[in-house]
């Protein structure tokens, strides 16, 4: 099934990247996965009461003789700085990777438990309306167990394939996002807009061994993983669902084998829902919109939407030649960005006509830059509009960008200006002001002008 799908996708345009330049002869990766496990006795944890498929943890280690960097990914809804403190201490203790040239990711898979980590010891409340338990309650305290001890495994794997490896990336297609922004005469409201901005590009980047056979590849996600945000069993529970985080990793290891590991990490796509969802929002004949939940049977979509996804981008990597054997660098900076008070926690979603926004002083937003060889990775916390992330793509003067979100912590929304003048949901609920989405394009073209002359000088 999995090879008829992929060669269904005929109109997918995979472009084969070869321009990353040969720096580093010493260059290694190897890659690791370790499974969350978790047990029913853990259950009920933030309202979800049981568990559809696994979560994971995932990580990549590259060394150019130089430098030793990482790449963690974490099946969560957001990874809190206690978390991330433990991961970065664990990939130093068993990996060599100093502090600074690791980065960790949420998937922002919202159907699993927000753990705040060791230090925190609690549940961290998301954007998908679930309950804080206790912070004495057991499941907690094993779920919380069970990250750490993923985590340590995956690190172990990922130390222990490291080996000599080439580096390439692709540029493939997909149709499996729609803007969510839909006019409504009471204002603008979530639902799905075929009219609105979608950025369609799906960057990968392909690690393989010198043989040639892939060790990791990393999918650059251009759609929120929430095919089953929010639904429930027809009984009112809630399973848990690495969603499309995990499906389309999934369908990219099983398809190449070998121990080959995917990384899905979430792009600009704040404003991007699957084509597809399970508790969908309804436009109303009156103009409300309402909601509607098929439960279970979403898994059929989920299943679906993500072996199309998983096929894009199988195709667009099989169309790269990964040739390069790179040298890696990771730059932390902050830019400077205004700010407005949050209304998280308020009711944001519902449309309005009018909306007065509540301004805050300029704040530090963190964000950090990985580069290998000539393609570079761009992370940030906040979830970014698509349109913003495709401005940053077309500015910046390295060959391959992909822009990150979710890193190292989340900060909810930043909406591009137009959402601010339509009073959509991603504006209101967001801790920055308006304005604040484009001086981060400024700021990346800066900062990365500075990169590519930096490098281009060693």
């Amino acid at each position: 099934m999995m090879q008829s799908a992929l060669l269904a996708r005929t109109m997918l345009v995979a472009f084969a990247i070869t321009g990353v330049a040969a720096f580093g002869a010493d260059f290694r990766a190897g890659a690791g996965k370790s499974e969350i496990q978790t047990s029913p006795d853990m259950w009920p944890i933030e309202g979800l009461t049981s568990q559809h498929d696994p979560l994971f943890v995932r990580v990549l280690i590259m060394d150019d003789g130089k430098n030793r960097a990482a790449i963690v990914v974490i099946d969560q809804p957001g990874v809190s700085d206690s978390t991330g403190s433990g991961v970065k201490a664990t990939l130093t203790r068993l990996a060599g990777v100093p502090p600074e040239n690791a980065i960790y990711v949420a998937s922002h898979a919202v159907m699993a438990p927000h753990y705040g980590g060791p230090a925190a010891g609690v549940l961290q409340g998301g954007n998908t309306g679930l309950g804080v338990p206790s912070p004495q309650s057991p499941g907690v305290v094993a779920f919380g167990k069970a990250i750490d001890t993923a985590v340590e495994s995956a690190v172990t794997q990922a130390k222990n394939s490291l080996q000599p490896a080439k580096v390439g990336f692709g540029l493939g297609t997909t149709d499996v996002n729609v803007n969510r922004d839909i006019p409504t005469p009471q204002g603008w409201a979530l639902g799905a807009n075929a009219a609105g901005f979608s950025d369609k590009t799906l960057p990968v980047v392909r690690i393989d061994k010198l043989d040639g056979k892939p060790l990791a590849v990393l999918i650059g996600s251009p759609v929120l993983p929430m095919v089953m945000a929010e639904s429930t069993d027809k009984n009112g529970g809630k399973p848990v669902t690495a969603d499309l985080a995990g499906a389309v990793p999934r369908f990219v290891e099983q398809w190449y084998g070998g121990g080959v590991v995917g990384f899905f990490v979430m792009g600009t796509c704040v404003d991007q829902w699957p084509i597809l969802v399970t508790n969908r929002y309804v436009l109303n004949r009156d103009g409300s919109t309402s909601r509607v939940d098929i439960h279970e049977a979403g898994f059929i979509l989920l299943d679906l939407l993500g072996e199309r996804l998983g096929a894009e981008t199988v195709e667009a990597s099989e169309g790269i030649k990964a040739n390069a054997q790179p040298t890696v660098e990771v730059w932390r900076r902050t830019l400077k960005v205004p700010s407005q008070v949050s209304t998280h926690g308020a009711q944001t979603t519902g449309p309005v006509l009018s909306y007065t926004y509540q301004p805050g002083p300029q704040i530090d937003l963190r964000v950090v830059l990985m580069r290998i060889g000539d393609i570079v990775i761009v992370g940030l916390q906040p979830e970014l509009a698509s349109s913003i992330g495709a401005q940053i793509r077309e500015h910046s003067p390295f060959a391959h960008t992909i822009v990150v979100t979710m890193v190292e912590g989340g900060a909810r929304f930043m909406a591009d200006t137009q959402s601010y003048e339509r009073f959509t949901y991603e504006a209101r609920d967001s801790q920055y002001a308006r304005g604040a989405a484009e001086l981060t394009i400024s700021g990346f073209d800066n900062l990365l002008t500075q990169m590519q002359k930096s490098s281009a000088g060693q």
